[in-house]
C-alpha cells in the first residue's frame, strides 16, 4: 500500500472510506465561519424589519410629553377605561372568535373528509372563499345584513312578528363587539375547516381500522383517536387564531370604527386610535407593548397546555 500514509489507513479501517484529501468533514456541532455567511443576510433581515422595530416601540413607549424617559404613558394607560374595555375585548376575541372556528371547523371537516364522497374539493373551495374576499366587501355586506331598518335580520324578525324585538346590533354597546366577532368567525371558518381536513388525511387508516375493530366507533373514535392524532392541528389553529384576533382591524373600523362609545375598541383600534387620531405616538407605543406581552403570554400558554406542561387537573394524594 504505497503512498498511502498511517492516517489514511486508520480512516480508511475506522469509518469503511478513506478521506478525501484537501476537505474538511463535517462534524455536527462545528459552527465554520462559511456556514454563518449563509445565516447573516437572514439575520439582518430579521434584526432591520423585526428587532429593530420592536426595539424602537418600546424605546418609544417610555418617552414622556417632556422628552425624558419615564413610565407616564403606561400609568395614563392604566388609568384610562377605553384602554380596559379594548384589553377585555381582545382577551374575548381571542376566546370566543377562536373556539368557534374550532368548533364549527372542525365536525365540517370532519363531515366532508368521512361522510362524502364525492365534492370535496369543491365544499372546501366553497367554505374557503370567503378568505379571498376583502374585509371591506364583507364588512360593507354584513353592516347591510345588521341594519336595523333594511336588513336581513330585521326582515326576518319582522317576518317572525318579532320586528320589535330585533336590536340595532352594531349600535348596542352590549351586541357590537360579538357581531363583529360572529363575521370574523365567518370569514375564517373556512381556513380552520380546511386545516383539519390536511390533518384527517394524514391520519393512518390502519389505526382506524384498529381503533373499529377494539369497538371504538362514532363519537368514541373522535373523541379517543381522532382527537388527540390531530394534537398538533389543534396547537397551530390555536395559535394562529390568536395572533388572527389580536391583530384584527379592517372589520372592527369597518362596521363600528370602535364604537358605540368605544365600546368595541381592541388594542389594535385603540394603537390606530392614539397614533394617528390623536397623534398620541408615545401612548400608542405603550398599548402596542401590552398587545405584544398579551401575545406571548396568550401563545406562551396554549403551547404550555399542548405540551401537558400545565395542567388543572387535581393531583392525587396517595
Amino acid at each position: 500500500m504505497a503512498g498511502v500514509d498511517a492516517a489514511t489507513i486508520e480512516a480508511t479501517r475506522r469509518h469503511g472510506a478513506p478521506l478525501a484529501r484537501g476537505r474538511r468533514r463535517f462534524r455536527v456541532g462545528a459552527r465554520p465561519v462559511e456556514a454563518w455567511l449563509y445565516v447573516v443576510p437572514a439575520l439582518l433581515l430579521f434584526g432591520a424589519f423585526e428587532l429593530y422595530p420592536i426595539l424602537a416601540n418600546i424605546i418609544a413607549s417610555f418617552e414622556s410629553d417632556q422628552g425624558h424617559a419615564s413610565a407616564v404613558q403606561y400609568a395614563a394607560a392604566a388609568a384610562d377605561p377605553v384602554f380596559w374595555t379594548a384589553l377585555r375585548n381582545s382577551v374575548l376575541w381571542v376566546v370566543v372568535s377562536t373556539l368557534l372556528e374550532i368548533a364549527i371547523g372542525f365536525p365540517l371537516a370532519l363531515l366532508i373528509e368521512f361522510y362524502i364522497g364525492r365534492g370535496r374539493p369543491l365544499f372546501r373551495t366553497i367554505l374557503f372563499l370567503p378568505m379571498v374576499v376583502t374585509p371591506s366587501v364583507i364588512a360593507l355586506v354584513f353592516t347591510t345584513i345588521y341594519a336595523p331598518d333594511y336588513g336581513l335580520l330585521s326582515g326576518l324578525f319582522s317576518a317572525l312578528g318579532l320586528g320589535d324585538y330585533f336590536p340595532a346590533v352594531l349600535g348596542s354597546q352590549d351586541w357590537a363587539t360579538l357581531a363583529v366577532i360572529v363575521v370574523n368567525v365567518w370569514q375564517w371558518c373556512g381556513f380552520f375547516v380546511l386545516l383539519y381536513c390536511v390533518g384527517l388525511a394524514q391520519i393512518d387508516a390502519d389505526l382506524l381500522a384498529a381503533a373499529a375493530i377494539d369497538g371504538a366507533e362514532g363519537l368514541a373514535r373522535i373523541r379517543h383517536v381522532i382527537w388527540p392524532l390531530l394534537r398538533s392541528t389543534h396547537v397551530s389553529l390555536l395559535v394562529i387564531g390568536t395572533i388572527q384576533a389580536l391583530q384584527q382591524f379592517p372589520l372592527i373600523y369597518l362596521m363600528t370604527e370602535g364604537g358605540p362609545a368605544d365600546s368595541t375598541q381592541t388594542l389594535a383600534t385603540l394603537i390606530f386610535k392614539t397614533g394617528f387620531d390623536e397623534n398620541r405616538m408615545s401612548y400608542a407605543s405603550a398599548v402596542a407593548v401590552v398587545l405584544f406581552v398579551l401575545a406571548l403570554v396568550l401563545v406562551g400558554l396554549e403551547y404550555a397546555l399542548a405540551s401537558g406542561r400545565l395542567s388543572f387537573r387535581r393531583r392525587q394524594h396517595g
